[in-house]
């Protein structure tokens, strides 16, 4: 039995071969890897499989291994930086790794033979030989693979950057590299993947544009050959599908020879003489020598173009060889033809913004730049001939295959899908004819007459190929396939695939050879058929499960309902029992997850404690999921049967039956949800919400005031001040101040144009966009006004009228070059609405806005500023700090005005800091807390209430420490507390409108979280939803 000890990785820095890069840093930094330990074999090692994410599981090798030793070996705690055999090994089944960015390595110094290996994220370095049977994956840039005697693979895919290096010879039957840059069946597509793995392993529709690394699922891949499962078609259908004319060609050199052979080639028919076709951005035509219609003699020729960067034109002309008098008069009298030597005319053209040049030779003297051009779009048609050879020879196999899958019956079926004919049913109508599928357009036309014209059944398949060049359209860099059922021809219909490389051209006939096209088609239409009649088949389900679901939903008795009714007497008995399930099961779930929650907040202050090391792995938990989820929809439906009543009494024995299950609609409030914010709370329990998102057309307010929300359809903005005295409204005209919502008016103020305060030389226009209120906080004596929408942020009064607070510099570079500062870039600037004069405004993303209570200050940024905070008596900035993470997202003072939080976030995440107001000297703040991107903030005494990106409000204190958390669900959009505390608001992008009423009873069994807050009411706005529901 071979020996196995775990030591430290310096002890076995001597074994390693020396061009290891793990070995080159113990040289270069001892220090660097001094804490890593090695797995050290002796000996040839046979395993069932290998697992470089976790090495050391129970039924690995390695831990067999260590149990069959003479001497017991205790594992590590962590599972070793490298395993390290000195001998051979053989895997039986997958050599895997599922985290790219770094797991164990693997250095064998003899060979190494598996039957699969899907590699990625560590170095495999292998002394002797490598044999993979069937795949051999290596896939980004954080992997290396080194082989010292030679590789053998079945199919060998280097993708995403991955680095290899292999010595002593390749033998591998199918190559797809797109990492080294050689010749290989992925040079000049990623299609041919769609012949090589089974279409199971694709993941989602890719238009492959970035490689077969993007097509895969390397998720299912690694999970298949763990399971000892093939992703791979078998050989002899890869070949028969992709017979290759290898022959065809001496070398790839731009020769006479070559271009001979290539439009002499069956590509070229003998009653056509040419040929197009095309691949990615670069297209091509092939002559073959003939006189032309005109009369005019056409040499053999190839003419390439990369679309608006290069035109090749190359071509092989004859040139009579030298003879003498007698001999051209014994010619001419014989009718033999003169001797001629065949000569290649090779020359080339670049672009200027989308302009051809002039001709010039294309030689060794050419410029570097346009030789590289030249020979890469020259090898991409001696590919594509090398195919389209091949499939003539073998009679077109792809093309059958294509012929077979593809049938009329099989499209006519797709394309009478109540998507087609219902939804997308418009040919000729953009907004109807059709819709992206992942990275594929899709769009269908029924047979019809349009404008006097009969039009057959067609499908269209559309992506994006390329960019534009300087003078094109903006959609004009799509290629698409089109399938045409004729079938007004004589005996059965039959499907006309054709296809174009830009959206200006004409569609024509797909060529029998071309193997990347077909390959493409078949593969997109599979997946989007796939995609859509799954859609439709789902859909089908759902409404068989709603109808059944809305037929055994129903009450035993309706309002009014005496008090001392039993709710036995409300509910069925199959609801009544549901209702256990609902309860017990929720209080379970949130159980689970508050405990996890505790254990994580204790091992982070022992971290914090220094009683922990800080690089120990964190405890994994299989956190449960609602078991709510599946009898969400008849609880869904209770609801919607319950609201119809609009019944207080009958809400409140809903309430208590069912408590809301945020995790069970997760899926429901994204898809579904309106966006909610602000809200207020007034006096009189009134609650005032903004629904929808600002930008929308959709987005109105409304008063909730009983059982049933209102609308107010002539609110366009609405803020409250500090003190909550006075209401600042707009009508989308101007503005108005009040004592009170509704209450006596104390001012009319102008609404911005959105291009104050800046400079004429940027050329920003005024527009709607600048009259947008999408936060108004006035000023406790209703005089002032702070206004903020996407162009920016404004200080209105009916003194000085408009006054822009933010931007107020602006650096517009130098002359020409495009060095200006953000508010110059394109991303910060939104074209005018239709209607209104041509031009852009500004309009940035994330601006946002707070008032010191004692109104003295304002904060503000937005995604590319600083923080900032300003004096609100002139709008003079005071102060700048700096951000802890990519964005500046929110700002809010305390509920006393001493202190101001900001928050600045990276994708869901983000970080808050603290500041004293009157800390003048304080450019970086105090980091408070660092994992919430928070949306929304409400101060009381002594406390701010800050809702993230994850559904949480948490509460800290003003010194920056965690008070509590209370988990609403999506991410939060809206905070509102009542003066005394003892009621919250929470709005949500999912919809939700919670209300929170402060207990003394302990934590609420029904929410996640520690609030000494229970949620006694909830709102849902989902637009899948005829009226709000009440909950």
């Amino acid at each position: 039995m071979p020996s196995l000890s775990f030591v430290p990785l310096a002890d076995v820095a001597h074994l390693l071969p020396a061009d290891a890069w793990i070995a080159r840093r113990l040289r270069d930094d001892p220090e660097e890897l001094a804490d890593e330990t090695a797995a050290w074999i002796a000996g040839d090692v046979q395993w069932p499989e290998l697992h470089l994410d976790t090495p050391l599981v129970a039924d690995g090798g390695l831990h067999r291994l260590a149990q069959g030793q003479a001497e017991p070996v205790i594992l590590p705690r962590r599972a070793p930086y490298l395993v390290l055999i000195e001998g051979s090994l053989r895997i039986d089944g997958a050599l895997t790794a599922s985290d790219t960015d770094g797991t164990t390595n693997l250095v064998v110094l003899g060979g190494l033979h598996v039957q699969h290996a899907v590699i990625g994220g560590q170095l495999v370095y292998v002394q002797g030989a490598l044999t993979v049977d069937e795949l051999l994956w290596g896939h980004y840039n954080h992997g290396d693979l080194q082989v010292n005697g030679g590789l053998t693979a079945r199919v060998a895919l280097f993708t995403d950057e991955y680095h290899v290096q292999v010595a002593g010879g390749e033998q591998v039957e199918f190559l797809l590299d797109e990492a080294r840059g050689v010749p290989s069946l992925a040079e000049f597509s990623a299609e041919v993947a769609g012949l090589v793995f089974a279409p199971e392993f694709f993941d989602g529709i890719d238009d492959g544009a970035d490689g077969i690394g993007a097509l895969l699922s390397r998720d299912r891949m690694v999970e298949a050959v763990r399971a000892g499962e093939s992703p791979l078609r078998a050989s002899a259908e890869i070949t028969a599908d992709m017979p290759l004319a290898s022959d065809l060609f001496a070398d790839e050199a731009i020769s006479v020879a070559n271009i001979l052979a290539v439009v002499n080639s069956p590509i070229v028919t003998h009653k056509e003489k040419k040929a197009p076709g095309w691949f990615g951005q670069t297209d091509f035509s092939l002559c073959r020598r003939h006189v032309d219609a005109d009369g005019d003699q056409r040499d053999n020729n190839v003419f390439i173009t990369v679309w608006k960067t290069w035109d090749f034109y190359l071509s092989v002309e004859r040139e009579p060889q030298r003879t003498g008098l007698l001999a051209r008069l014994a010619a001419a009298v014989l009718r033999r033809p003169i001797p001629f030597t065949e000569v290649a005319t090779l020359i080339y053209r670049g672009y200027t913004e989308g302009t051809p040049d002039g001709w010039k030779v294309l030689d060794d003297e050419a410029p570097a730049e346009a030789r590289e051009a030249a020979t890469r779009a020259w090898r991409g048609v001696l590919d594509y001939v090398r195919l389209a050879v091949g499939q003539s020879r073998a009679g077109y196999p792809l093309y059958h295959r294509l012929q077979a899958e593809l049938t009329p019956r099989r499209i006519e079926q797709f394309t009478s899908l109540p998507y087609f004919t219902e939804e997308y049913n418009d040919w000729w109508d953009s907004d109807k004819n059709g819709e992206w599928h992942g990275d594929v357009w899709v769009g269908a036309r029924q047979p019809c007459l349009h404008e006097g014209e009969p039009y057959g059944r067609a499908l269209k398949l559309s992506w994006e190929n390329g960019e534009p060049r300087p003078g094109d359209d903006s959609d004009d860099a799509y290629g698409a396939y089109q399938l045409d059922i004729d079938e007004a021809r004589a005996g059965p219909p039959v499907v006309e695939f054709k296809y174009t490389q830009r959206q200006s051209e004409a569609r024509t006939t797909l060529p029998r050879g071309a193997v990347d096209h077909i390959a493409r088609l078949l593969r997109i239409y599979a997946q989007v058929e796939a995609q859509i009649q799954g859609a439709h088949e789902q859909q089908q389900a759902h409404q068989a499960e709603q109808r059944r679901i809305e037929t055994a939903v129903h009450l035993l008795a309706t309002p009014p309902l005496a008090d001392d009714l039993p709710d036995s007497a409300v509910f069925p008995v199959e609801l009544m029992l549901l209702s256990g399930q609902w309860q017990s099961g929720g209080e379970t779930y949130v159980a689970a997850i508050r405990a996890h929650q505790f254990a994580m907040t204790a091992r982070e202050q022992e971290r914090d404690d220094g009683a922990q090391d800080e690089d120990e792995d964190e405890p994994t938990a299989d956190l449960p999921e609602d078991p709510r989820k599946a009898s969400a929809p008849t609880v869904l439906q209770l609801a919607r049967l319950v609201n119809r009543h609009a019944d207080e009494a009958l809400a409140a024995r809903f309430r208590q039956r069912f408590a809301f299950a945020p995790d069970a609609y997760v899926r429901t409030a994204a898809k579904a949800g309106q966006f909610i914010g602000p809200v207020y709370l007034l006096a009189d329990g009134r609650i005032l919400a903004r629904i929808g998102p600002s930008y929308s057309e959709s987005a109105h307010w409304v008063q909730i005031d009983g059982a049933v929300p209102t609308s107010l359809p002539a609110l366009k903005g609405l803020g409250r001040s500090a003190d909550g005295s006075c209401f600042a409204q707009s009508d989308g005209i101007h503005i108005t101040t009040h004592q009170g919502f509704g209450g006596a008016q104390i001012a009319q103020l102008p609404l911005p144009r959105g291009n104050e305060g800046i400079p004429e030389s940027m050329g920003l226009v005024a527009g709607s966009l600048g009259q947008r209120c999408d936060e108004i906080i006035p000023f406790n004596d209703g005089q002032r006004v702070l206004l903020r929408n996407p162009t920016g942020v404004y200080l209105v009064s009916a003194a000085h009228g408009v006054q822009r607070l933010h931007p107020q510099e602006f650096d517009e570079g130098d002359g020409d070059a495009d060095d200006g500062g953000p508010y110059t870039w394109p991303k910060n600037h939104q074209d005018a609405a239709d209607g209104e004069p041509p031009g852009s405004l500004l309009a940035m993303d994330m601006l946002h806005m707070a008032l010191s209570p004692d109104e003295r200050f304002i904060a503000l940024g937005d995604q590319d500023s600083a923080h900032i905070l300003l004096s609100a008596q002139d709008g003079r900035p005071l102060r700048t700090l700096s951000t802890q993470s990519s964005y500046p997202h929110h700002a809010r003072f305390s509920h006393d005005g001493t202190r101001l939080w900001f928050n600045s976030c990276h994708l869901y995440n983000g970080i808050t800091i603290a500041t004293p107001v009157d800390a003048a000297d304080d450019t970086e703040g105090t980091v408070v807390d660092a994992q919430w991107r928070v949306y929304a903030s409400a101060t009381l005494p002594g406390m701010v209430a800050m809702g993230d990106a994850s559904g949480y409000v948490h509460a800290m204190d003003d010194e920056g420490s965690t008070l509590w958390r209370h988990h609403v669900g999506s991410s939060i959009s809206a905070i509102e507390a009542s003066g005394d505390g003892s009621t919250l608001l929470v709005g949500s992008y999912g919809g939700y409108l919670a209300v929170l009423q402060r207990t003394e009873t302990g934590l609420d069994p029904y929410s996640i979280g520690t609030s000494p807050y229970m949620e006694v009411r909830r709102w849902i706005f989902w637009d899948n939803e005829p009226t709000p529901l009440r909950w």
